[in-house]
């Protein structure tokens, strides 16, 4: 393993106030490492540690092999890269003066920029796609256009390493999208650290993360190692349901916004098919509702739904029909229950048996739209047994809430 830089036990502060504690991290070459963590718990702090802004009291950064210190000032900017969460500039130079200055720590100090220089400043403002801004001052752009702008000085320095403290910071989703997608094409010829908020971004863009509270570092890995329900909880003390993307494959973080469960609340057991029952599991669910759910096949998105939510579900395996344990733990759910919603989904010979358990139901049932009936009439039959015996029929979700 190759490592670009390397915290040794380090202690960093600003004055009497410690905010790093003997803190020890090897970041890999060419992979791109997120730092997350609570306001205040040190990522800013760690990141100018090994930009060589803050000087450990304790400990040893390595950069490159190197330790901070041994670096002079030119050497230290051909290696690493740096791009603040502060946009402005308060000077109006144009953009391809700002690129330009990135090219300082290869020039002498009273050399002339070459045709080299304005090659390579060119080349990272095609990158970054600010070449149609070069002629123009830098004050009259956007927060993005000019965030972009200060990745193209950063990358006219041309360095190893790329620091960036809140990249996507004050910026709209669109503009976060486009500059991480940006940074993220820097790997692996570029080594990448940065300071991030959202944990959804993180989780896409990022190889490894890096967890941070109260100046130390919980965890590190790879983001499904290090976003689970539990450790962002313990660390931002908010609820997520945590589940794969269904195109990424990378965890995907959802807010649990409703009331969590507590014990006495009423029961409702959902009916339910073909994802037409993920919406209600939410919505029950975010209401204090105890929920259960089935019978649904194990193969069904409203199964993988109940599933991230915790729902105790009776499933059968895929394509195959109701068997009779699973109808008699439906019946025992059902006499449980302080009412039963069946949803609008699509019905066959498979899960009819779902709807004819219902005859006599003693519990209240609301029944949620219309069935996709693929059983030559008998689901029709049996909703409309449903409604001749008291069941309520309600339109959508939020009618039925």
């Amino acid at each position: 393993m190759n490592i670009a830089a390397e915290a040794k036990d380090i202690t960093v502060g600003y004055g009497e106030h410690t905010v790093l504690k003997s803190v020890s991290l090897a970041i890999e070459q060419g992979g791109f490492l997120g730092i997350l963590g609570p306001n205040g718990c040190g990522k800013t702090t760690f990141l100018r540690s090994l930009s060589k802004v803050l000087k450990p009291e304790d400990g040893v950064v390595y950069i490159d092999g190197k330790t901070v210190s041994s670096y002079d000032a030119k050497t230290f900017a051909k290696t690493v890269g740096c791009v603040s969460q502060e946009t402005e500039t308060g000077f109006e130079f144009s953009v391809r003066d700002i690129v330009l200055m990135g090219r300082h720590p290869h020039i002498g100090r009273l050399a002339p920029l070459t045709a080299g220089d304005y090659a390579i400043a060119d080349e990272a403002m095609r990158f970054t796609n600010t070449l149609q801004f070069k002629d123009r001052l830098v004050t009259e752009l956007s927060g993005g256009e000019r965030q972009r702008v200060l990745i193209a000085k950063t990358l006219a320095q041309q360095p190893k390493i790329l620091l960036l403290d809140e990249p996507t910071n004050h910026l709209d989703v669109c503009h976060q999208i486009e500059i991480l997608q940006l940074i993220r094409s820097l790997t692996p010829k570029i080594t990448v650290i940065g300071v991030l908020h959202d944990l959804n971004l993180a989780s896409y863009f990022c190889d490894r993360i890096v967890l941070m509270e109260k100046g130390q570092i919980l965890s590190v890995g790879t983001p499904a190692e290090v976003l689970t329900p539990e450790r962002v909880y313990d660390v931002f003390s908010v609820r997520m349901i945590v589940s794969p993307h269904p195109v990424t494959g990378k965890p995907y973080l959802i807010p649990e916004y409703g009331i969590p469960h507590v014990p006495g609340s009423r029961h409702i057991h959902v009916i339910s098919g073909g994802g037409s029952g993920a919406e209600l599991f939410y919505s029950l669910s975010l209401h204090g509702f105890t929920v259960t759910a089935g019978v649904l096949s194990a193969n069904d998105s409203d199964a993988q739904a109940a599933s991230v939510l915790g729902i105790e579900t009776i499933l059968e395996p895929p394509f195959a029909a109701v068997s009779e344990a699973s109808a008699a733990r439906l019946k025992e759910l059902v006499s449980k229950a302080d009412a039963v919603v069946v949803t609008a989904m699509p019905v066959g010979h498979g899960n009819l048996s779902n709807l004819t358990a219902l005859a006599g139901c003693k519990v209240p049932v609301y029944v949620l739209g219309e069935f996709s009936d693929y059983t030559g009439g008998l689901a029709k039959e049996a909703r409309q047994k449903i409604l001749d015996e008291g069941g309520i029929c309600t339109a959508d979700v939020m009618s039925l809430m």
